[in-house]
């Protein structure tokens, strides 16, 4: 695989995480989605240059390079797993009283979720140390 198939998979999957071609082309300041058609469309008709990848990268805020490298293949969310490690997550927030900033509630539910993926199934104990170190 070139560095322009790579960059072009990586468009992708970025365009799919993030609402398709017409958000992405918003969110690079482009008025519709078909710039990135050309480049990462089901025909594409142009490649991603060394500048258009900067470009896109410095705009959506992503590391130098990140069009660049074959990224990891993460598997679909589960979103009743999610669910359940967000409910678990507010459940000893509130038992323990503590107070986190919106990111740090955000962090704890990342870490309860992938913990819950690799064990199936929510481990409340673990939540509990997690939110206990708030203090």
């Amino acid at each position: 695989m070139d560095i322009y198939e790579v960059r072009r998979e990586n468009l992708r999957k970025l365009m799919s995480q993030w609402g398709g071609p017409t958000t992405m082309a918003a969110r690079l300041g482009h008025s519709n989605g078909s710039f990135l058609a050309q480049l990462a469309g089901p025909h594409p008709s142009r490649d991603i240059s060394e500048r258009v990848a900067r470009g896109m990268e410095a705009k959506l805020k992503l590391p130098l390079g990140f069009l660049d490298a074959t990224q990891p293949q993460r598997p679909p969310l589960d979103d009743d797993m999610l669910a359940r490690s967000v409910r678990a997550v507010a459940a000893a927030v509130e038992a323990g009283k503590a107070r986190p900033t919106p990111d740090q509630f955000a962090e704890l539910v990342a870490m309860a979720y992938d913990d819950s993926v690799a064990r199936g199934g929510c481990d409340e104990s673990y939540i509990n140390r997690l939110v206990s170190l708030l203090k």
